[in-house]
């Protein structure tokens, strides 16, 4: 798996329904990388609202499943 970096916009945050373990998902839209959603059942999920990034600037990693999905690995304040 490759892990990518960028900085970008944060154009839209939607929250999606939670795991089946009850914890919280979302989908970003970012300016430069489109459409990439949160890891099921990832602990750092809790660390934010769905306002928290809404058009900031961050600093974002992800990768890209086999299946073409994009998975967000870590957000920031840029």
């Amino acid at each position: 798996m490759t892990q990518l970096e960028i900085i970008t916009k944060v154009i839209n945050v939607k929250r999606l329904k939670n795991t089946f373990n009850g914890n919280p998902r979302f989908e970003f839209n970012f300016n430069d990388v489109g459409i990439v959603k949160t890891p099921a059942n990832a602990g750092w999920v809790y660390g934010f609202s769905a306002d928290t990034f809404l058009n900031k600037n961050v600093s974002i990693k992800y990768h890209i499943t086999p299946t073409k999905r994009y998975i967000l690995d870590s957000i920031n304040d840029a």
